[in-house]
Parts: C-alpha cells; structure tokens; sequence
C-alpha cells in the first residue's frame, strides 16, 4: 500500500473520478427515499411529455395549414398552440427537476456509502475500524464525532496545537480527528499523506490516522477539487468535514476547525438537557 496518493485531474480542475454506476443497494435505497420518484420520471412525465408533443405537432401543422390557405382559419389555433407549448416546456422542466434531484439523492447515498466504507486506526490500542463503526449504536466502539482536516502541513501543525490546549474539552466532546496531509507536488496536482509523527504527537488522544488513502482519495478527492474550484488558496487554508455520531455529515466548510466552538457547542448543549448523540 503506498503512502501517498494524487488526487486526480481533469481539465482545470481537480476532481474525483466518480463512478458512472451506482450499486444496487444503492438504487434501493433511493428509491425508499422517494417511493415514486422512478413511477414518475420514467412512466408518467414521459407520458405527459409525449401527450404534449403530440399537441404541439397537430398544433403547428394546424397553424401552418391556415397560414398556407390550405384550410379555414378556426379560433383559438394560435392560442391552442400556445398552451400546448407552455405545457410542453412546464412538463419538461418538471421531468428534469425530478431527474435531478434523483441523481443528487443517488450521489448523496453512494457518497454516504464510500465515506462509512473507510478505515482509521484509533488512538487507543491502535485497533482498524470503518467509520461507520464509530456510529453511536456501535457501542463497542462508542460513539463519536468525526472531524476530518484536510490541510498543508503548516496550517495543520497550527491547528493542533490549538486543540492541545483545550485537549480535555475535546474529549469530553467525544471527537476523533482525522488528519489528511496536502502536499502540494511541483506538477500542481496536489498530493494527500498521512500526518506526521510530530503532527500526531500533538493530540495523540484525538488522532486516528487514515488507513488505505486511495480510498480517502476517492472520497475526498472531489472535496478537494470543488474546494480548489471555489478558492486557489484552499490547499493553504484547508477544509473541515465534522461527521455527526449518527454518521451523518455535520459540517463541510473551507478553512481549519473552531475547537473551542465544537466543544462549547456539545458542552451547552449537554448542560441544558439537549440530546448530544446526532450532534
């Protein structure tokens, strides 16, 4: 297994490669989402659209016939045609709104998938686990909020020594930190490493060290190019993905984590009585 892996380029961007077909489990999963989304987008918009086509057709070969003089003009031809066509584009402006928010909900689920699918190695013993292990109902494990860093080695070497000092109040916030290098290559295309032994000696009570990057990488590599697309600067400043002890994506933000702000939240809120597991 190496120890550095690219993130992946296409065109001016630096974007994740991402699969052109989703699982099975997948679909299925969507589908229970939104139980007639596919009754929708592929039987009855398609109808409607094919009903309005039809319109349209007669419509227009109506108008053009009575234009040519090769029939009477009747009323309300051109207004008829008129409604058939504001059907038609109304029709297909649903029909794509429907298609889009399904492929955002497919996306969304396999990218849930991948990201419960990678592996860390915890601080305490130094046991493998799946992030999705860290969920709250794995009590084995015990719950967790996960806070991804992804940042050069300066910015994150800042960062940690931030968290070293309010160590305590992490924990007691339950986070476990995850530290992805950026290593930025003299060929442009960024790099992502695991974190050094100073970086991890900082917070060795919070750290738990990426296993198998390519993996990260496919995850985080889009998270990376969207970052690069919105700010040039984002290998400097970084980003943050917090991810509630439900698994659920709490925070994605450019820019380093606000330690005192995570463990000031879950500290209020545990002291006025809230519910601190989906947080």
């Amino acid at each position: 297994m190496t120890s550095r892996s690219t993130v992946r380029q296409r065109g001016s961007h630096t974007l994740m490669a991402e699969p052109q077909e989703f699982t099975q489990s997948t679909r299925l999963r969507e589908e229970t989402e939104a139980p007639f989304g596919k009754l929708r987008t592929n039987f009855a918009w398609p109808a409607l659209f094919a009903g309005a086509t039809i319109a349209t057709y007669f419509g227009a070969t109506s108008l053009a016939a009575e234009s040519l003089g090769m029939r009477e003009a009747a009323d309300g031809t051109l207004s008829g045609l008129g409604i058939d066509l504001g059907a038609l584009g109304t029709i297909g402006f649903l029909w794509r709104r429907d298609i889009a928010a399904r492929d955002s909900r497919l996306r969304r689920i396999s990218a849930g998938a991948r990201l419960a699918a990678l592996s860390v190695r915890l601080p305490k013993g130094g046991t493998a686990v799946r992030l999705s292990d860290l969920r709250t109902k794995t009590a084995a494990v015990g719950g967790k909020r996960l806070v991804i860093v992804c940042a050069q080695e300066a910015a994150m070497m800042a960062s940690f020594e931030a968290a070293a000092e309010m160590i305590r109040r992490l924990e007691d916030a339950e986070l476990l930190v995850v530290p992805l290098l950026i290593n930025p290559a003299k060929t442009g295309v960024p790099t992502i490493e695991p974190p050094t032994a100073e970086i991890e000696g900082l917070v060795p009570a919070l750290v738990a060290p990426p296993l198998g990057l390519n993996a990260w990488l496919d995850v985080f590599g889009d998270e990376l190019g969207t970052a690069l697309g919105q700010d040039p600067r984002a290998c400097e400043r970084g980003f943050t993905l917090i991810l509630k002890k439900n698994g659920r994506v709490g925070t994605r933000r450019l820019g380093l984590p606000d330690w005192g702000a995570l463990a000031d939240d879950v500290a209020a809120r545990a002291s006025a009585g809230l519910d601190t597991t989906n947080i």
